[in-house]
């Protein structure tokens, strides 16, 4: 049976039946309106085949499908059109979504605002599930090419109108690992034992310097903490100490294949889903104060100018004298009138100094051309019931740029080392943007009137010179975001490529070892080095397996990124449900062919859908970026001010819509 409320996916014969060409490739979902299959052929290199959603087979992300070419080719893509007539193989045969009885069967509406179809479910197949239940449904393989989707539900997250259980289902579409087995948290509870004296062997004790760390108010895995000392030669010396996360996570171990599935640790508005259990990353990992942590630092040399002059890099033993929050270091940073009596004059005096040493790292990163985007940050602020109660533009503060200087110094510091040994390692790489994507982004950008040009080869001090020429302008943000539109994606490589974005060509991450298993990993190498037991043995280990390494981090982080898009989207569009009615002053930050985007001041962003602006036909003009009227030539444009009436919230879909006030 097929659920009447959705259309049905009805096998499209509009194929070339004289070629009959098919072709093999994997499936990418855009929207619930199309996708692409990417397929190899002898003719292009990795072609993209346009997909409708009547014409996609209820393929899902990722699915390995095969795909017809049909008779006529996408005008508006220029992409050649096809339908999938099989799926060999689907990625995740599991679906999140909200269960609906409906006349003696029931069905399944994805959460997943790209899954264009409802899942059909038996009665017998309910396993419990009533109206509203968020559920995990199984796919069966499809009997025929025109109904919809079957499946059982394997498992009930909770319910739709439970705030908690909507965000653990959303957790759950995008396949984030959110528990530990007992197995894994019998051998967290086995390794997190206090320091023995045979921890010291080998090991700088630092536990006399003053260490601190500096962190969000909320906080509970601390993987940095640091320290500045004046020389007498007039230099000052940075030790930045990170937990030493490889002493208790052993390769191979249960932790360590769960940790590499995870890649990272995940940052949500109500909850952090931890690389590894809480008693180690919250606990004996954790840089707490008061408590003696094992540590690999990276000592730097700095002198007047905040060039490193000389470096270490050894394991380690502190105790972290004071826990620090960003908000009371910008305090001190700024003077403020607030009683730090809690506070020695030591520990403010370090603080003011470590500002300037980290204005001085800031400064020499900006003269070799380092990109300095100024992206607009959302504050979501919940209750206890998770309901929005504020969103804002999250104000940058220098104390959170004092950290990230650090820490790009002792990441770059520790990459050029390695490099050098020439062992195998794992490297931060963010390549220069593609030429298409460039030539693109000075056709947009003229179309707005900002001159963008540069000689031969683009630099990365190119970008930053087009930045500053838009810092303080309406249309700042938007410039940026198109910027970083047309960048490549940051990712992890075993090769050592440089990162475009900080013009550093020696760059990695080995500060969030708690969080973050590319540092765990390097972590593991480094230790091997110091040991010298990085023998040819492990070398080949290294070679063998770190291309793999690489590739999933890269994906996890890219999941992680997403899902917590998704879940303050959602959010958004809950903050905004009140105000349906209400009228509001934006700017214009996308256009297409359908709508015109637009941002209010708190980073909210909505559409104004082309077909509700009445006093005209629209149409967008690419060549111009601008949408115009076909009779009055009214113009839309990016940074353009407009008014606004909010019409619709849609949380299920994470859609806003706007119309025009006139």
């Amino acid at each position: 049976m097929i659920r009447p409320a959705k259309g049905l996916f009805l096998y499209n014969m509009n194929i070339d039946k004289n070629k009959n060409i098919e072709y093999e490739g994997i499936y990418r979902t855009v929207n619930k309106n199309f996708g692409f299959v990417k397929i190899n052929n002898n003719e292009k290199n990795e072609e993209e085949i346009y997909i409708s959603a009547k014409d996609s087979l209820s393929a899902l992300n990722d699915d390995k499908v095969i795909v017809q070419i049909k008779k006529k080719s996408i005008s508006e893509n220029k992409k050649r059109e096809g339908i999938i007539v099989k799926i060999l193989e689907r990625k995740d045969e599991v679906v999140v979504g909200i269960f609906e009885p409906y006349k003696g069967f029931g069905f399944v509406s994805p959460i997943n605002k790209k899954i264009p179809f409802d899942i059909h479910i038996e009665k017998k197949y309910y396993n419990q599930a009533v109206k509203g239940s968020l559920v995990e449904v199984k796919l069966f393989p499809k009997k025929n090419n025109k109904d919809n989707p079957e499946g059982v539900i394997i498992k009930i997250l909770g319910h739709k109108d439970d705030p908690n259980d909507e965000i653990t289902a959303i957790v759950h579409d995008f396949k984030i690992r959110d528990e530990f087995s007992n197995e894994q948290l019998n051998e967290a509870n086995e390794i997190a034992v206090p320091i023995c004296k045979e921890d010291f062997i080998e090991r700088k004790d630092l536990r006399n310097k003053c260490f601190i760390t500096i962190d969000g108010e909320d906080t509970k895995d601390i993987d940095d903490a640091v320290f500045m000392e004046d020389l007498k030669n007039g230099n000052v010396k940075l030790y930045v100490s990170i937990a030493d996360v490889s002493h208790y996570i052993k390769e191979g171990s249960k932790l360590d294949v769960e940790a590499l599935k995870r890649g990272n640790s995940v940052y949500l508005l109500d909850r952090v889903i931890p690389m590894i259990p809480h008693v180690l990353s919250n606990g004996m990992c954790s840089l707490n104060e008061g408590e003696d942590r094992l540590t690999l630092t990276c000592e730097m040399e700095f002198d007047d100018k905040g060039e490193i002059v000389n470096y270490d890099i050894y394991r380690s033993i502190i105790n972290s004298h004071k826990r620090m929050t960003y908000t009371l270091v910008q305090s001190i940073i700024g003077n403020d009138d607030i009683n730090f009596c809690d506070l020695n004059d030591d520990i403010i005096n370090m603080i003011k100094n470590m500002i300037i040493l980290s204005r001085k790292i800031r400064e020499l990163r900006e003269k070799r051309g380092a990109i300095n985007f100024n992206f607009k940050e959302t504050e979501i602020v919940v209750d206890e019931n998770l309901k929005p109660i504020t969103i804002k533009e999250k104000e940058r503060i220098e104390a959170y740029k004092l950290i990230e200087d650090f820490m790009i110094s002792a990441n770059e510091t520790v990459a050029k080392e390695f490099y050098y040994r020439n062992v195998p390692f794992i490297y931060r790489t963010h390549e220069a943007n593609d030429e298409e994507k460039i030539l693109n982004l000075i056709e947009t950008l003229n179309s707005l009137g900002i001159s963008f040009r540069y000689k031969n080869k683009l630099f990365p001090m190119d970008i930053q010179k087009l930045l500053k020429s838009v810092k303080g302008k309406n249309y700042q943000n938007i410039v940026e975001m198109l910027v970083l539109r047309s960048m490549s994606q940051a990712r992890y490589t075993k090769k050592l490529i440089g990162h475009f974005a900080l013009a550093s060509k020696y760059y990695t991450h080995f500060t969030s070892p708690i969080r973050r298993y590319s540092d765990l990993q390097i972590h593991r190498i480094i230790n091997e080095i110091l040991d010298n037991t990085l023998n040819t043995k492990r070398i080949k280990h290294y070679d063998k397996i770190l291309d793999s390494v690489a590739l999933n981090i890269s994906k996890t982080e890219r999941v992680a990124i997403d899902c917590e898009r998704d879940i303050d989207d959602l959010k958004k569009c809950e903050y905004m449900l009140p105000y349906i009615g209400d009228s509001f002053e934006g700017i214009v930050s996308g256009l297409t062919s359908f709508g015109i985007f637009v941002e209010l001041p708190n980073t909210i962003e909505g559409m104004i859908a082309l077909r509700d602006i009445r006093d005209d036909h629209y149409v967008f003009d690419e060549s111009k970026y601008q949408i115009i009227g076909s009779n009055h030539k009214r113009t839309f444009k990016f940074g353009q001010k407009v008014k606004v009436f909010l019409v619709k919230c849609t949380p299920e879909t994470r859609n806003i819509d706007f119309i025009l006030d006139e």
